[in-house]
């Protein structure tokens, strides 16, 4: 038997609607990632099955395009490991970055079966003293939280609501890949 939260009525039906979630054939198909991952050398993976849940609803519970994102997911976090690194949220240095509120989850919306919302405020800090890369490692912490605990952004997706008000040439500037390194 798999280990899931259980989802609210709304959002158990827009998974079994719109994701392809039949909920008495979930433990095989976790059963299927999880003997795919172990034979994966090359990812240290995440093998609980909430966290792999959240990715089959992601790809509508085709379990090709799971294994491609999984991998997709951990190429990432190795390839720029300066965002995925030393992510100590009790961090005095992260919590100022993210005292700056730049990647904001709002609260839910009046639907149970509604999306999450974000706030994104690009201008929120000033890039002359802060750095593009702890700014990037704090929105990545944010989205791998509601990865795992957010059932709503998972089922009904999120909608990016972005403020540029404050956003500095400086600030523009940073999103160049050669300011990362």
């Amino acid at each position: 038997m798999a280990h899931l939260r259980p989802l609210v009525p709304e959002l158990a039906e827009k998974a079994r609607n719109e994701l392809n979630e039949v909920p008495s054939r979930i433990t095989d198909d976790l059963a299927a990632l999880k003997a795919w991952l172990l034979k994966q050398p090359h990812l240290n993976p995440r093998m609980d099955d909430q966290f792999l849940v959240n990715f089959l609803r992601g790809c509508k519970y085709s379990l090709e395009k799971t294994k491609e994102k999984l991998d997709n997911y951990y190429t990432v976090k190795t390839a720029i490991p300066e965002f995925f690194d030393n992510r100590d949220p009790d961090n005095a240095s992260l919590q100022s970055y993210m005292s700056f509120g730049v990647n904001l989850p709002l609260p839910h919306t009046l639907e149970a079966d509604g999306p999450r919302f974000m706030l994104v405020r690009m201008g929120a800090y000033d890039a002359s003293k802060y750095s593009i890369v702890d700014v990037m490692k704090v929105c990545y912490m944010i989205t791998d939280l509601l990865l795992v605990n957010d059932d709503s952004s998972i089922i009904a997706g999120h909608m990016v609501l972005v403020d540029l008000r404050g956003l500095t040439f400086a600030g523009l500037s940073q999103f160049n890949p050669t300011f990362i390194k």
